[in-house]
């Protein structure tokens, strides 16, 4: 095989190759999922993180913003939502929530979550708190902050 065959093979596979390379150096569009927060790196709907987390959401709930890493080794989720205050102790009682207090250092996680997404610890201080463990010192922790007969729950894992 001469040095022209060799190269004019190397153009053609160069040639060849270039869609693929071009492709795999783009930087693609992370896939965006409804109601996860703007600058999070969710990649999984809010309904498979809830089912992941084995979390039964009442229908009445509406998902105002999530995130959830299931790529992570520690899968992080955390989601806002509003539901009627009458869908509470439903939610409360069908996760196997027990009752916690902000005393509780494993509640810690959702209070600054919450803080970060409108709820004021000082001000909501009285606001009702639960947990359920995760296993091993992994929690899911939840602040229902109420206002009137509406509530937003907060949930953070």
């Amino acid at each position: 095989m001469g040095t022209r065959t060799v190269r004019r093979a190397m153009a053609g596979l160069m040639l060849a190759l270039l869609p693929v390379l071009g492709a795999a150096s783009c930087d693609q569009e992370p896939k965006k999922f409804p109601g996860a927060f703007p600058d999070s790196h969710t990649d999984v709907s809010a309904k498979q993180a809830f089912r992941d987390f084995h979390l039964d959401v009442p229908e009445s709930a509406k998902v105002v913003g999530y995130y959830a890493t299931s790529s992570d080794d520690e899968y992080p989720m955390a989601a806002v939502l509003r539901m009627p205050c009458s869908a509470v102790p439903g939610l409360v009682s069908g996760n196997r929530f027990r009752k916690s207090s902000s005393a509780d250092g494993a509640i810690a996680g959702v209070d600054v979550f919450a803080g970060l997404h409108g709820w004021s610890k000082e001000k909501d201080n009285a606001d009702d708190r639960y947990l359920r463990s995760l296993g091993g010192t992994k929690y899911l922790g939840v602040i229902v902050h109420r206002t009137g007969t509406g509530c937003t729950v907060y949930l953070d894992a």
